[in-house]
């Protein structure tokens, strides 16, 4: 996904696809012969409106998550190729959002229509966010399982108890963001520590979203939760290491000042993968999400590269992505 040692730095963009299972396997082929790199594979459950859906408990479905990387030139027309292929903008074939990483901040950022609010949630409580987003616009979601790091669980026989979390993906309209983040941080901010964390991330293009709707005036907002959160630089960085060993990536984001991290179970096929058999021979990662200054993010995927030569538990891969808000749901010290 993104840069490990004798790997010259290229600049790299980041695909997603959030599709039916059946379909995402055969999208993610497709965008590795025409140029994607790798694909990351996340389980998930989306969330759409409607209230006759919710009344006849069809409003969760299952859903597949695709991460592609591509040299950044080529992500623009991999994505309209995989548009094309799979008819996505029409009827409900999923949707997709292409990102750049590493985006370097003095580079002009290309004007988009949307943002992605991401939150990161204890087990149980991603419905909750969704539906305080809903309460400001008929927004739709997608829900990942996650582990969070143990900084504020307890220890039963000296034992740490890793704290299941739950990441929701959101992708708004950028008149709607305001309303949306200030109506789900309203909601889900609390005393106690370890709630969670709520932040957006920009997005390059989007396409696949049906029945958004429409650009309104924007309704009273609580210009304290926006503002602080407009001055910080911070971004995300995603570290991706094989399964069981995120260890060394995990203290390594303590040592350099991180407050917590994210865990993410995903299945990584790259373009020699071939089939939905393939599966069974693909190899589980995990992806440690952290959101930090960027100065520390830097120094961090420095620190995970030169663990690359030193390592067995290696390589390990770091990517960033820009952060344009970030909030903690508690008011007390937090952890993802």
């Amino acid at each position: 996904m993104l840069i490990n040692e004798g790997q010259k730095h290229e600049p790299l963009c980041l695909l997603t696809v959030i599709s039916d299972p059946g379909k995402a396997d055969a999208m993610a082929r497709f965008a590795l012969q025409n140029g994607a790199r790798t694909a990351y594979h996340f389980y998930a459950h989306g969330t759409v409106p409607g209230h006759l859906l919710a009344f006849l408990g069809l409003s969760s479905v299952r859903r597949e998550m695709i991460c592609l990387t591509a040299p950044k030139d080529l992500g623009p027309e991999i994505m309209d190729r995989l548009c094309g292929q799979f008819h996505i903008g029409k009827a409900t074939n999923g949707i997709a959002f292409l990102q750049m990483m590493d985006q370097d901040d003095r580079e002009e950022a290309v004007p988009c229509d949307y943002v992605m609010i991401a939150a990161v949630v204890n087990e149980g409580d991603g419905e909750y966010v969704v539906e305080s987003a809903r309460r400001s616009q008929p927004v739709g979601a997608t829900i990942l399982k996650a582990f969070g790091t143990a900084d504020h669980s307890r220890k039963t026989f000296d034992f740490e108890i890793i704290p299941q979390k739950e990441l929701v993906l959101i992708v708004a309209r950028i008149c709607h963001v305001d309303a949306i983040y200030c109506a789900i941080y309203h909601e889900m901010r609390t005393e106690s520590p370890g709630r969670g964390i709520l932040f957006c991330l920009a997005l390059d293009r989007v396409a696949g979203l049906l029945d958004m709707p429409a650009c309104q005036p924007p309704a009273d907002i609580t210009r304290d939760v926006l503002e602080p959160a407009l001055e910080e630089d911070r971004v995300a960085l995603f570290a991706v290491s094989d399964r069981g060993h995120t260890a060394p990536v995990l203290a390594t984001v303590e040592q350099l000042g991180g407050t917590g991290a994210t865990i993410l179970h995903c299945r990584l096929a790259g373009p020699e993968s071939g089939g939905w058999y393939s599966r069974l021979g693909d190899p589980e990662k995990e992806i440690v999400l952290a959101i930090t200054q960027t100065a520390q993010a830097e120094q961090i995927r420095k620190e995970l590269l030169m663990a690359n030569q030193e390592s067995a538990q290696g390589p390990f891969q770091a990517g960033l992505l820009k952060v344009t808000r970030f909030r903690k749901l508690s008011k007390l010290k937090d952890s993802q």
